[in-house]
């Protein structure tokens, strides 16, 4: 097998903790049928994978279906649903896959759902932009897949591991159409069961597993946006996991019937600034935006010192992020010179956010940075759902966001965010537009060697530095509430957890 590991020198181990102490009533009425019930910040747009590049979403497809490929807890790539794989030349990939895989309709996984699920992906607006290397993939026997790409891929491997690049069965998506974002069936360790409109979605365990089978008999998923009713229900029992915000770590910790655990991600908060309109196409306007921003103040107001601030917009954990660049300082005087340079007179804007109580924090201290150099910043508040779309559509000025390196390499970073070709809903919602910087994307993309790959996203950083296009302001932690009945729960920075592995402590 040539499995060359061309990078990863990053954080990809899971946090493992364990639970302990007592339990309510519900959690004992709970412990009973082995029911646990996990509360979302959001309600997912969909449960088919390659719909949305969102964790809300994610978070329930990993559970439901499996991918041809895994990263291990020391960052490899290891076969999943595959059984073997081998590079035959740099563009052509073979794969065996394991053979007695079964969906949850009893159907034997094939080669044919491969094709059929690789060849969809590179259809969908989620998932093409990872995929747009691949020129043709074909079946090769009943378990064998030829992938052959337009050029040699570092990060494909990657990408094939992550959630969004989940195997479908070919008759089931032919005979459901789009309902499987409502009816989603996969090979993982736990089955669909109800879509409860979103708010609360059902799944139990798969007892015809091909791997290690779920130690929980129910995992329920519940979308509850507020932080504090999210806290309340965890206290009461009615959920046993869930993000909770900064503040209230310390209220969990207080509480002799749960535990908090905090931990780096692969993700970053950034501000996304519209250049199809103006004055945000003006570069001295965006960068006295950049200069007048105290992002270490949302660090120690917002996150209460569980977050760093960002340099440039790719996480230091990420294979490919150069902190030594990137370091637009907090300068006020500074910021107001650019101001002036750019000419700008009309100085009211909007700034776009969800409706998270977090980014609604930071968001106000921002706003607070820009009046103090005589900018007027209107907040402009929104359910996800409008979120997503408004974004999408370029309907804002300014909007306050996160990205996480699912894949941990910055090439899912650097690509879909800012590369010229993804401009508007497919990634590129800044419609940065930069040929040098476009370039050293797709040189990082393609070449296989690391010190090439290091270069190039460098200097493609160091471009981003200059241009502003997006304001990275902070590399956060996630901070989350569990109950003492749950064990063996393993955080991981991609924020998107394997919950088959936790059990329930009797």
């Amino acid at each position: 097998m040539k499995n060359k590991k061309y990078f990863l020198g990053l954080l990809l181990a899971g946090i493992t903790v364990t639970g302990c102490g007592s339990k309510d009533s519900s959690s004992s009425k709970n412990n009973e049928s082995k029911i646990v019930t996990v509360s979302l910040g959001s309600k997912p747009k969909s449960l088919d994978p390659t719909m949305y590049n969102e964790i809300p979403s994610l978070s329930i497809v990993k559970q439901i279906y499996n991918t041809l490929f895994k990263i291990d807890l020391n960052g490899n790539i290891v076969p999943e649903l595959a059984e073997s794989f081998e590079y035959v030349t740099p563009t052509e990939l073979v794969i065996k896959l394991k053979k007695g895989v079964k969906f949850h309709n009893g159907e034997e996984l094939k080669a044919s759902d491969v094709v059929f699920s690789i060849k969809r992906m590179t259809e969908k607006p989620a998932t093409k932009v990872m995929l747009d290397v691949v020129q043709s993939v074909e079946a090769d026997g009943e378990y064998g897949v030829i992938i052959k790409l337009k050029e040699p891929s570092a990060p494909l491997l990657f990408t094939l591991s992550y959630p969004l690049t989940a195997i479908l069965n070919e008759k089931y998506i032919l005979e459901k159409g789009n309902n499987i974002g409502t009816d989603a069936m996969g090979t993982g360790a736990f089955k669909y069961a109800n879509w409860g409109d979103g708010e609360k979605i059902q799944l139990v365990a798969n007892e015809n597993y091909f791997g290690d089978k779920a130690k929980i008999d129910e995992l329920i998923f519940r979308a509850i946006p507020e932080n504090t009713s999210r806290l309340a229900a965890l206290e009461t029992g009615e959920i046993d996991i869930t993000t909770v915000a900064p503040i209230d770590v310390q209220t969990v910790e207080s509480n002799n019937e749960l535990y908090a655990v905090s931990f780096p991600t692969t993700s970053t908060e950034y501000l996304t600034l519209n250049m199809n309109r103006e004055p945000f196409n003006n570069k001295e306007f965006r960068k006295a935006l950049h200069h007048a921003i105290d992002k270490q103040s949302i660090v120690d107001a917002v996150y209460l010192g569980k977050a760093s601030v960002a340099n440039t917009i790719v996480n230091p954990t990420v294979f490919g992020s150069d902190q030594t660049i990137g370091k637009t300082d907090y300068d006020p005087e500074k910021a107001k010179e650019y101001l002036e340079k750019s000419g700008v007179k009309n100085r009211t804007i909007k700034i776009m956010s969800n409706d998270n109580l977090v980014r609604l924090q930071a968001a106000q201290i921002v706003q607070a940075n820009l009046k103090e150099i005589g900018i007027n910043a209107e907040i402009e508040t929104v359910e996800w759902g409008t979120y997503l779309q408004m974004t999408a559509q370029g309907d804002y000025d300014i909007f306050i966001g996160g990205w996480v390196a699912g894949t941990s390499d910055a090439d899912i970073v650097l690509f879909p965010l800012l590369h010229s070709s993804y401009k508007g809903g497919a990634g590129n919602r800044a419609n940065f537009d930069n040929k040098d910087y476009d370039k050293l994307v797709e040189l990082g993309r393609t070449s296989t060697e690391p010190s090439e790959r290091l270069k190039a996203y460098s200097e493609a950083q160091t471009i981003l530095e200059e241009e502003s296009p997006l304001i990275p302001l902070y590399y956060k932690n996630e901070n989350m509430g569990l109950n003492k009945r749950i064990t063996n729960f393993e955080a991981m920075p991609n924020l998107i957890h394997d919950y088959s592995i936790i059990e329930i402590k009797d």
